[in-house]
């Protein structure tokens, strides 16, 4: 069964919220070491990524980062 677009986006939107949930309950100090290296990870990855995903992608990231605020 192919997986349509809504599948995807709501998945990423799941894991986004687990991982902000995740990075917000640990020390501010691991906070501050985690997010140098997400955001190396994030520029290898999306370097992968043909144009359409690239763009779904930086989305999910500059979401994600909002929580770092």
């Amino acid at each position: 069964m192919p997986t349509d677009l809504q599948t995807l986006q709501g998945e990423v939107i799941a894991l986004r919220c687990c991982l902000a949930a995740l990075l917000s309950s640990l020390p501010q100090d691991i906070q501050q070491q985690t997010w140098p290296t997400f955001e190396r990870l994030t520029e290898l990855m999306r370097d992968q990524l043909p144009p359409a995903g690239a763009a779904a992608f930086d989305r999910a990231v500059t979401s994600l980062t909002a929580f770092r605020e």
